[in-house]
């Protein structure tokens, strides 16, 4: 089994980043994903985006650093033991679900706090809708995300 932290200097690995920006398309003007959805730009930027605006890939870049940050800070107040892997898969759920997802009286945030890893892990598959419908492909990500958080303790 390999190393577990408590997770207040972990840092987003380079599978968890290589996830994130594989599910989102960069997109250097800002656009609806779903019909139900919000401005989003870059890889998965939303803060304070409007349709309409234009962006550099290195301003792509820069969000995503910033992004990604908030999404790093949020996970490691959980405060429990993690690989880097269950980190890097937490880090992309709430880079896409917001840290909300991760709070304390949330399915996933509370089994984590108690240790529960694969209630955690099973919690995943229930942010799987937008508006009320199920969404495939919010099914797929968090599928691997899911597959990610256990992928160190593998044979």
């Amino acid at each position: 089994m390999p190393p577990m932290h408590v997770n207040g200097t972990m840092r987003l690995g380079e599978r968890g980043a290589t996830l994130i920006k594989g599910k989102e398309t960069l997109r250097l003007t800002a656009y609806l994903p779903t019909p139900d959805d919000v401005p989003t730009i870059g890889w998965g930027s939303t803060k304070g985006i409007k349709l309409g605006m234009t962006i550099t890939a290195a301003q792509a870049e820069q969000l995503f650093t910033q992004d990604t940050a908030d999404a790093v800070s949020a996970v490691r107040k959980i405060g429990v033991p993690l690989s880097q892997s269950m980190f890097d898969a937490l880090v992309s759920f709430v880079f896409n679900c917001g840290a909300g997802a991760v709070a304390p009286d949330s399915t996933v945030g509370k089994a984590l706090r108690e240790r529960r890893y694969f209630d955690a892990w099973a919690g995943f598959s229930l942010w799987r809708k937008q508006a009320g419908k199920d969404l495939r492909g919010l099914a797929i990500r968090r599928a691997q995300e899911m597959v990610l958080f256990f992928e160190d303790q593998l044979p």
